[in-house]
Order: C-alpha cells, then structure tokens, then sequence
C-alpha cells in the first residue's frame, strides 16, 4: 500500500465508546436534628408554611415513606442543596385510615389513626434540620398561632432517629 501524507490509518476499532460512571451520595443524617411538631393543619399546609417562613423549598417526594410496622404510607417532603450540605425533611408521623361508609355491617364509617412511631403517638410531624438551624427554626415556628408546640426529639427515643434514613 502506498504511503502518502493524506492516508489514515486506524488502529483500532471505530465504534464509540460510552463509559458510564455512577456517583452514589448518601445522606448521612445521624448528626441532624429532628425537631417534634404538634399541629392539627394538613401536611401540605405544613410544609408550604415552613418554605415561606425559612425559605427553603420543600417538596413533596413521588413515593411516600411505607413502614413496616403501620402498614401504612407517610408522606415526605424534602429539600436539599447537595453542595452547600443542606438537607430538610418533613414526615407525617400520624395517618388516619378511614373504612367505607357503605357497608352493610356499619352505619357510619370508621377512622383508625396510624402512627409511624407509636412512642410519639402526640407528635403530628417530625422535621429534620442541621444542628445548627434547629434552634431557630424551634423559636419561629413556636410562633406561628396554628402550632400548638414543637421541640428536639427527646433522648429517651433518641434511637429513632437511625430508623429515618432517606
């Protein structure tokens, strides 16, 4: 074959190659508050009150929480500025569960309420925050009127906190 300076030759094969690299980010949250929130407005009101107070974004995830131990599924908002390292998580601990009102064995239908913890069978909400926003997320949502109180989940349920990770 003959060598002349517009001849290419390939050594090697010419289909494309596609590497495919899988980054997994866990969020470590073990070092995150969670602060205890008792309210009787819905979960949607909720989070749409703490993105307006703290201006955050929290959004509701496509797939709620499904415990094992209620049987049930809990809704989920979340918000998360991977970069700056910043991650809130709201939760429904209660979920009322209601039957069909159109049996023939019952007049009236049923609620039952399902709780994510049964050790906090009082708290409404549970919000996971930085350690260090935790007191003043505490003072401002404490003023809001429909708030009845919130607090840092107590040491004695401490334990909990390992069950919740996103």
């Amino acid at each position: 074959m003959p060598f002349n300076s517009r001849t290419v030759v390939y050594l090697f094969d010419q289909t494309a190659i596609m590497i495919k690299h899988t980054l997994s980010l866990s969020i470590d949250n073990s070092d995150d508050d969670w602060i205890c929130i008792h309210t009787p407005i819905p979960d949607y009101q909720m989070a749409y009150h703490i993105n307006k107070i703290f201006s955050v974004l929290l959004r509701r995830r496509p797939e709620d929480y499904a415990s094992k131990q209620a049987e049930q599924k809990f809704p989920i908002f979340s918000y998360q500025r991977r970069k700056e390292g910043v991650h809130w998580h709201l939760i429904r601990n209660k979920a009322k569960t209601m039957d069909s009102p159109y049996t023939e064995s019952q007049l009236f239908s049923t609620a039952e309420t399902r709780y994510l913890f049964k050790q906090l069978n009082g708290v409404d909400y549970l919000l996971s925050v930085g350690v260090k926003e935790s007191e003043n997320v505490q003072k401002n949502l404490g003023q809001l009127p429909y708030i009845q109180s919130c607090y840092s989940l107590p040491e004695h349920v401490i334990h909990l906190k390992q069950q919740l990770s996103f």
